[in-house]
């Protein structure tokens, strides 16, 4: 989960840097956008993460779709809250967000997670159950599962509830309605948004669940909701290929702190041949231009880093150890001496970089110049390294080691919302009682995301969110509760299994 660096961690950032990243990392063209010139008042959350309020506004669609006010209307809030919004997960629901990374278009390590689980998995357990203690403690939650929503009501020109089905009949639910039903990456029928905006892409697998069909944006659009940015989807360099099942359409996602933590992709001849560190789309763009299957591989300081994971995927049979990398190379069918070279030219050339980090002949992403020759002739050279080892060591170096693919990750576009998460009409109108949080929504990240930004996308709108909703149904009547007490003290994590 992305959010402020920690000067307790002497991480170096700034508000240029972190801009130019973001505003980068949403850009069609990358290489034409420049930081711009903001100085506000700096950020600081509890926790001793420090950054600034200007520095993730470019997330906001940055660069040249949207401009800069539009950028600084839901990067304010997007970064504005993300701070406070982390502390409210570790205060409220003792999370563990303790371990630092970076991630493909960071130019510091600035990406946060737990020692254990997935980000992702850890932040929505809490939450749910948390949800269920207060349901069955109060009256205040009440949750309703196995049923399908099928269409928004509205009266008088305001949403004022969903109708249902549930085992075949229908039944009307009552109230205001925050959608974060996802994006539409796992619909591939013939009259899918998939199908509608990017025809291209059917091809692919997909990471996301069979249940994400785009059905909230539908619903929007069928009452007159705006949506937008619906072309743009991200592909993302690193899905999972199980060896038993590689058409599976569904795949598991490589997480990519593995190459924040120091994963080298390579292709069928055991070489690089891209940034691991660039964008998203820079690296799936990469992968089009050279030869299957590519392979995501750890050194054991790399893997060490980021054990769990390693793990976890190693359990579900998408990644498997080599006890040295002579035992990879006999296995994947790629000579001992290319694997020993390519890890030899990545660590002198991290060398060289330490050495001189200004001079090398190859242009770098997301600015500068590196030694680093395989990526550097892409134009989107690698300038930070980490976890290195040299060619040397690969003989009897243990590896993790994971086939990969490009696959369907995350929709950019969605319902249109204003900065109180209220979902707007055809002419820019909120929509009463209309909210709308998470992928679901469109028009945050540009037409790229980088790694980090949903998950506190989702954190930071959910709440926003919440809060216009409990505002737009009780006024002035709303006041700061303890989710402790209201769940009978305890905390989210003590809670048993989730039913849901």
């Amino acid at each position: 989960m992305a959010f402020h660096m920690t000067k307790a961690k002497k991480v170096e950032d700034s508000v240029e840097l972190f801009t130019s990243d973001t505003l980068k990392g949403g850009a069609k063209k990358p290489e034409l956008v420049k930081a711009p010139a903001w100085h506000q008042r700096g950020l600081r959350c509890s926790r001793n993460l420090t950054d600034t309020a200007d520095a993730a506004r470019g997330r906001a669609r940055g660069g040249e779709f949207g401009g800069p006010l539009r950028a600084l209307r839901w990067g304010k809030v997007l970064c504005g809250n993300s701070g406070p919004d982390v502390d409210w997960l570790v205060d409220k629901f003792d999370l563990d967000m303790s371990l630092l990374a970076r991630l493909g278009g960071h130019s510091a390590p600035r990406t946060h997670r737990g020692k254990e689980r997935f980000p992702g998995m850890t932040i929505t357990y809490a939450l749910i159950q948390m949800v269920e203690k207060i349901a069955e403690r109060s009256d205040l939650a009440r949750i309703i599962n196995k049923a399908k929503v099928k269409q928004l009501v509205m009266k008088n020109g305001a949403v004022c509830g969903v109708v249902c089905e549930k085992k075949g009949k229908d039944f009307t639910e009552e109230g205001p309605v925050i959608l974060a039903t996802g994006g539409f990456g796992a619909d591939f029928t013939e009259d899918s948004l998939l199908a509608k905006y990017r025809p291209d892409l059917l091809h692919l697998p997909t990471t996301n669940g069979d249940h994400t069909t785009g059905d909230g944006i539908k619903m929007g659009e069928a009452i007159g909701a705006r949506s937008i940015d619906l072309e743009w989807v991200q592909v993302h360099p690193t899905g999972l290929v199980e060896p038993d099942d590689p058409e599976a359409k569904i795949k598991f996602l490589a997480a990519e702190a593995l190459r924040g933590v120091g994963g080298l992709v390579i292709n069928a001849a055991g070489e690089r041949f891209c940034n691991e560190l660039g964008r998203r789309d820079y690296v799936t763009g990469e992968m089009w231009k050279s030869k299957a299957p590519f392979r995501l591989i750890l050194n054991k300081a790399a893997s060490d880093e980021i054990i769990w994971h390693c793990k976890h995927y190693t359990g579900r049979g998408v990644m498997k150890f080599y006890k040295s990398g002579e035992e990879l190379c006999k296995d994947m069918g790629i000579s001992l001496s290319t694997l020993e070279a390519t890890h030899q030219q990545h660590f002198e050339a991290a060398k060289k970089q330490e050495k001189d980090p200004n001079n090398g002949p190859y242009p770098a992403y997301p600015s500068g110049k590196t030694w680093d020759e395989p990526s550097g002739k892409t134009g989107v050279g690698k300038k930070f390294f980490h976890n290195l080892i040299e060619g040397s060591q690969v003989k009897t170096e243990p590896f993790y080691v994971a086939i990969i693919t490009p696959v369907i990750h995350y929709c950019m576009g969605g319902l249109e919302i204003d900065v109180n998460s209220n979902c707007v009409d055809k002419s820019g109108k909120a929509i009463p009682g209309l909210y709308a949080a998470g992928e679901v929504a469109g028009g945050v990240h540009g037409n790229n995301r980088l790694g980090g930004n949903s998950l506190l996308d989702c954190v930071v709108f959910g709440r926003v969110a919440g809060k216009a909703c409990a505002k737009y149904m009780l006024g002035d009547k709303t006041k700061d509760t303890d989710l402790k007490q209201l769940s009978g003290g305890g905390l989210a994590a003590d809670a048993p299994a989730s039913k849901l």
